[in-house]
């Protein structure tokens, strides 16, 4: 298994981000799907269509996960950082033992492009969706699925759990539906129409209590978990391919674009839900992650590269 892992040297040092506020580094060949942060801090992921996973860590150089046969969708780190989930457009999902250093298990059995992933709170679940339209619930120990959620119509673009253990998804059927777990089972919670478009990505807030959703055609959903109010706010011209909130909770940013033009990240005041700050990219924004702790953003960027600004 060793084998699939290999530490690319002429990749750019893990400390080169941390001496400038802004930079973007050429990290894949081809759009950057997938970027994530591991809970302690120790790694920074990113994904995309050459197939590849890297890994930055404290260390000089990269290490790169091979093993998925087609572009990489999302990932997706255990709460204790030691697995890292990555979904494909190959049709399956690859978990990793980051102590170890090799590949541990391949899920298998979901029909079409896996779109993304995510880690209960507990680690107990893994969740992906992609294009058979069904979310399905991994036990990641064993790697079975121990349910499987067809409620939406169309493809599952974006999964999340709320610190809470809330789980939300959405849809190109142009819901968001909330999940609670009852008796061991996945149960519908609540379920949210959006006339805009389809759902493209999904952020809960640090305390749980606020859902942001990127729809196509640039509208930002603000979802007020408890009282279901939902603010609707216009912020860009194209799809919002990526959303994700800041550790301490004061700041969205959502980003988005088209292939054919740069997009941009634009940061929002949670206490107001008025803008604050607008970040230029170098292309298509399609993936952002704020680091655990402090404020540093990075975004997955059409033109493979891996964009990363210091905001404090």
């Amino acid at each position: 298994m060793r084998s699939l892992l290999f530490t690319a040297a002429f990749l750019f040092p893990a400390d080169l981000f941390a001496q400038q506020p802004s930079t973007a580094a050429k990290t894949h060949d081809g759009w950057v799907g997938a970027v994530a942060f591991s809970p302690n801090g120790v790694w920074q992921a990113s994904g995309g269509a050459d197939k590849k996973v890297l890994l930055i860590g404290d260390k000089e150089a990269a290490t790169v996960l091979i093993g998925h046969t087609d572009a990489v969708t999302a990932l997706a780190f255990s709460p204790d950082s030691k697995t890292l989930a990555s979904a494909s457009f190959d049709g399956a999902v690859r978990l990793w033992d980051l102590v170890n250093g090799k590949q541990s298990r391949i899920l298998q059995g979901q029909r079409g492009a896996v779109l993304c992933v995510a880690f209960s709170p507990d680690g107990k679940f893994l969740v992906s969706g992609g294009f058979d339209a069904k979310v399905r619930v991994w036990d990641p120990a064993t790697g079975k699925v121990v349910q499987t959620l067809t409620e939406h119509q169309s493809w599952i673009n974006a999964a999340t759990f709320s610190k809470q253990g809330l789980l939300a998804t959405g849809s190109s059927d142009n819901t968001v539906r909330l999940w609670t777990l009852a008796n061991g089972q996945w149960q519908l919670k609540d379920r949210f129409e959006f006339s805009e478009g389809e759902v493209r990505s999904l952020a809960f807030a640090p305390d749980g209590a606020t859902l942001a959703a990127g729809v196509r055609y640039g509208a930002l959903k603000i979802i007020d978990v408890k009282s279901k109010q939902v603010i609707t706010k216009n912020a860009h011209q194209a799809d919002v391919w990526a959303v994700a909130f800041s550790p301490d909770g004061k700041l969205l940013a959502s980003g988005d674009g088209d292939w054919d033009r740069p997009g941009d990240v634009r940061l929002w005041n949670t206490a107001d839900w008025k803008e604050h700050k607008v970040l230029k990219t170098t292309n298509e924004v399609l993936a952002l992650a704020f680091a655990p702790k402090g404020m540093r953003l990075v975004a997955g960027c059409w033109d493979g590269k891996v964009q990363r600004w210091d905001l404090e």
